[in-house]
């Protein structure tokens, strides 16, 4: 490998690598920088020329990295994040600063949490936008690293592996019935409890089993779901009409005018873990530290 001179480098070739080595096509890394495709290419030449090393190989569907490409594309990342921080001020005010904020959280924290959220972030930072996004089926590392999307809120077991959380709160389940033999209060057996009807939520609409199944499938029981929707709000609308049992987060409980009775069970009921998660090359970040602080102060609110 030749030696590079770091004063005939430039560096935006770094960032070219950078983007490169996220979209695999330059066409893409041209869209994402903002530069033509020609541009793209030259700087591509170039890096090869200064990394003596092909670094990335065209195929039908795009280019693929070189074992030296692989083997240098985290430190890029990182050198360029550190730049980044020596670019910025390590002050962030936001009454004065103009971003967009992009958190990703279920139909449950938009009720809970996100709503507070976005009200308290308006309040300080009367020029920033907020988005409140459904959790995409994949992808979502990607989308962290990309800063496509800012932070990710979900419960503990259903976090991104390997990546910085922080703990908001924890929220155990209730049981409503819009039964209406039931009083509030009143315990409900197993047997009982089983032979009714239930309604679960599922952010795809399609599952009928929850935390609540495996907790009575370790008992030796099985409920009777009958109805599995998308949203809270939906359940609680459909519960209106048709007796249902649900098992629901105490925050949800707590949120909703629901009218329904909440019962007691024999069960050792599982309870939620909410963490708030991103990508590590944003955990220095000024914004970004506001941004998680403002979400702990709404969560311990």
């Amino acid at each position: 490998m030749s030696k590079i001179n770091i004063r005939n480098t430039d560096l935006n070739l770094l960032v070219a690598f950078d983007a490169l080595y996220s979209e695999r096509s330059v066409t893409r890394a041209a869209s994402r920088l903002s530069l033509t495709q020609p541009t793209v290419s030259g700087m591509l030449k170039r890096l090869r020329e200064t990394f003596d090393d092909d670094l990335f190989v065209r195929t039908s569907h795009g280019i693929v990295p070189t074992p030296r490409a692989d083997g240098i594309a985290s430190r890029v990342a990182d050198l360029l994040e550190e730049i980044g921080l020596l670019l910025v001020s390590d002050d962030f005010d936001p009454g004065r600063s103009s971003f967009t904020a992009r958190i990703c959280g279920s139909d449950y924290l938009q009720h809970t949490i996100l709503g507070s959220f976005t009200e308290k972030v308006f309040l300080a930072a009367p020029h920033a936008r907020v988005s409140i996004l459904p959790r995409p089926a994949d992808g979502v590392a990607g989308q962290l690293e990309r800063g496509e999307i800012d932070l990710i809120l979900s419960d503990r077991e259903l976090a991104v592996p390997d990546l910085p959380a922080r703990i908001l709160y924890k929220d155990g389940f209730v049981c409503l019935s819009s039964y209406g033999n039931f009083e509030e209060g009143e315990e409900i057996a197993l047997d009982r409890l089983c032979s009714l009807d239930h309604a679960f939520v599922d952010p795809t609409g399609g599952s009928f089993r929850g935390p609540i199944d495996d907790t009575l499938a370790a008992a030796g029981r099985e409920r009777n779901v009958v109805l599995a929707v998308p949203t809270f709000a939906m359940l609680l609308q459909m519960m209106k009409s048709k007796s249902l049992l649900a098992f629901v987060p105490g925050r949800i409980a707590e949120t909703f005018d629901h009218g329904f009775s909440r019962i007691r069970t024999p069960l050792e009921l599982p309870y939620l873990e909410i963490v708030a998660s991103w990508h590590p090359r944003m955990t220095r970040d000024p914004k970004h530290r506001w941004l998680r602080e403002t979400l702990v102060s709404v969560a311990n609110a």
